[in-house]
């Protein structure tokens, strides 16, 4: 049976982003997707962010300032406040295109068996500069693996039921990555799919918690069950697969000499390349990682121009 979904709730946590939030605010509040409640948290700023945010006359903005915790923190306080079955996410330093929330309410009255979505992103450099693409995968199945290793869903483009995540919150230990986090417990009780359409605009910056800073709890997050299905492997493929897993779980978040041993066992061409690089200085190796060269030479030919013009269309 098809589902109607006649308003549901935007939920922003910010913690010293006055430079970018009023862009931000304005992609939300522009959105052809008229009925929402936005629900800003202001996790203890200590720039202008709260003068911008007030700056915004708008009956639909729901604004609390708390001290600051993190943003697992304000993201738990703010699921609260929400009255609505749905919650869509953005932070506050990225933009959504104007048909994001139209898009996915669409889909998800079509659609009514998933309970977590989001789309592909465009990620940029201030003032307006295209850096790639990324297309993540799609479907439920995908994703569920894809999390083994990276978060595949845009916190930004996010939108999930609020109830699902009010049963199992934030993980306030987590100053980073608190996403990746909960979509990694949860998903053996959820549903989720990456709408194929570019509906964010993701801010890469140097101090952006999506630059290259990972909580360390990642790998122990990601090993122990990566380890566990290792030893419990039973043909050489699942075998290949979880010492694979393993290798890249060190190689992008613990140790890179522990990250070769096991990329020697497990070997593909993509692996020994990975291999190579784990003997670089840590300061190239850092600043390969995070180049993300990977989605850049994916990009290298696409037509971005489309995306260039919407985005200095978000960004005025």
């Amino acid at each position: 049976m098809s589902e109607v979904i006649k308003k549901i709730s935007v939920l922003m946590p910010v913690y010293n982003c006055g430079k970018y939030v009023s862009y931000a605010i304005k992609s939300i509040l522009q959105q052809t997707f008229r009925d929402f409640e936005f629900i800003i948290i202001n996790d203890g700023s200590t720039d202008n962010t709260e003068s911008v945010v007030k700056s915004f006359d708008d009956e639909r903005i729901i604004y609390r300032k708390t001290e600051n915790r993190g943003t697992s923190a304000a993201l738990n306080f703010g699921l609260k406040l929400c009255r609505n079955k749905w919650v869509a996410r953005i932070d506050s330093d990225d933009v959504n295109s104007p048909e994001r929330l139209q898009t996915q309410v669409r889909f998800l009255e079509e659609n009514p068996g998933y309970d977590v979505i989001s789309s592909w992103s465009v990620y940029f450099r201030s003032p307006n500069k295209i850096l790639f693409l990324l297309r993540e995968p799609v479907e439920h199945s995908d994703i569920y693996d894809y999390l083994d290793l990276h978060n595949p869903l845009n916190q930004s483009s996010i939108m999930y039921r609020k109830k699902l995540i009010l049963e199992e919150p934030y993980n306030e230990s987590y100053r980073n990555d608190e996403d990746f986090e909960l979509f990694y417990r949860i998903r053996d009780k959820v549903k989720f799919y990456n709408i194929p359409e570019f509906l964010v605009y993701t801010r890469w910056r140097k101090d952006s918690k999506s630059g290259h800073v990972h909580n360390i709890n990642l790998h122990e997050m990601l090993f122990k069950p990566a380890f566990k299905n290792l030893i419990d492997a039973k043909s050489k493929g699942d075998h290949f697969y979880w010492a694979s897993v393993i290798a890249w779980v060190n190689y992008f978040y613990g140790s890179r000499t522990d990250a070769r041993s096991y990329l020697k066992n497990s070997f593909s061409w993509k692996n020994l390349a990975a291999y190579i690089t784990t003997f670089l200085p840590d300061k190239y190796f850092n600043k390969f990682i995070d180049s993300r060269i990977k989605y850049r030479l994916q990009s290298l030919f696409t037509l971005t121009g489309r995306f260039k013009k919407e985005l200095i269309k978000l960004l005025k």
